[in-house]
Parts: C-alpha cells; structure tokens; sequence
C-alpha cells in the first residue's frame, strides 16, 4: 500500500540522517588537524587577530546534557580576535576617543538534521564600517564523509582571502569587492536576487536599443522622403 511505501522511505531517511550525524566526530578531527596546522604561523595568524574554534558541544545546554554528535545539532566554528586599525573614532555614549577594530570574521561548518553540511564564511565586524553581506554559504556537503582534510584547506584558503577582502583598510578595492560579489553569486540563497537584477539590466539595454532601432528608423525614412 501507499502508506507502507511512503512509511518505509521516512523509516530509510531516518535511519542515513543519523549515520551521516555520526560521521560528525570524524570530520571535527580533519577541521582539528588544519586548524592546529595553521596555528604555526603564529606571526602570520597574529595579523588577522589570532584565530580560535568552538564547537556546539561547548555551549550550555548541550554539554551539560551529555548528549553525543548524533543526538543535537552539530556546527564548528573558526573565528578571529581582535585587530587595531590605527585610527581614533568618538564613542558617542561615552563622549571619548576610542581605537577603531575589527573581529569575529568566521568559518564555520553547519550540519543539518538529515546530516548535510554546509561551509559559511563571515566578514570581520567592524566600527570604522559595515560590510554588505553578514554570510556566504561557500560549499554545501551531502555528509560529513564527503569533506576530505583536502577540501578543508581549501575552505581556509577561501576563508583568510576573504578576512584580507573584508579588512576595513582593503574592503574598498574592485578586484576584493568582485570577489566579494563572486562568492555571493555561488551562495544559492542571493541567486534569486542577481537573476533579478540581469533580468532588469538586460530589460533596460533591450528598450535602449529598441528605442535606438527606432530612431534610425525614422532618420531612414526621412532621408529617403
């Protein structure tokens, strides 16, 4: 019967979405082993703001419950310090100068509850100025299994370009910014936004060039009288 169908195909979904939440621990070993490698250029690290990592498992209520990956909702995430931009703003509240500084650009791995993963990196926040996108999805995964320490490195690589494109001193540069617009491009939630807006350009050259066919036209036929 149909139910018995449909019953069983929720019964197999259940059953991969907890295998693939299993594989977690694996794949928060191989982000470990990148992390820990890219924390020996402590001088190089040291000009992002250092770099740190938390996982979902060190926040309350989850370590306290003891639950283990397969039972919550996994995410690992790699985040910088602290960076001194070298100029004073006025702290309007407190009517004093303060140092400008950014933080807390991120790369972080988020795991859904059928067990798929996703890759984000956040611009560095900043009082001296804002940057346009809060998030980038930069890779979505099916299953923890499907992230080799290969990709990971290439994960890194996305992410400390993208903190030098998103730093307040560089983030007004074209070549940053069309990378900028690059990944966002990739990010299938803003796809939408930019078929939009070509639909628009495109629309607008259309009536320009109508409206140029249509001159000529008229400029044709009077040479012609």
């Amino acid at each position: 019967m149909l139910v018995e169908k449909y019953a069983e195909k929720m019964k197999r979904a259940d059953t991969l979405a907890f295998v693939r939440r299993v594989m977690w621990k694996s794949l928060d070993e191989r982000i470990r082993q990148v992390f820990d490698s890219k924390l020996e250029s402590k001088s190089a690290i040291n000009e992002f703001g250092g770099l740190y990592m938390s996982k979902a498992y060190d926040d309350e209520p989850i370590r306290s419950s003891k639950l283990i990956s397969s039972q919550h909702i996994n995410s690992t995430h790699i985040f910088t310090g602290h960076r001194l931009l070298g100029v004073s703003l006025v702290d309007r509240k407190k009517n004093t100068l303060k140092i400008a500084s950014e933080t807390n650009a991120q790369l972080w791995y988020s795991q859904g509850p059928s067990g798929q993963v996703m890759v984000f990196v956040a611009p560095y926040e900043s009082d001296a100025g804002e940057i346009e996108e809060k998030e980038l999805l930069i890779y979505k995964y099916k299953e923890p299994a499907s992230i080799s320490a290969v990709d990971i490195e290439r994960h890194f690589k996305v992410f400390f370009k993208y903190c030098s494109y998103t730093s307040q001193h560089s983030a007004n540069s074209l070549i940053h910014y069309l990378y900028r617009k690059r990944l966002m491009m990739r990010d299938f939630r803003y796809q939408s936004d930019f078929r939009a807006k070509f639909i628009n350009v495109v629309e607008r050259i259309a009536i320009l060039i109508v409206g140029g066919a249509a001159v000529w036209a008229s400029l044709y036929a009077g040479v012609k009288i």
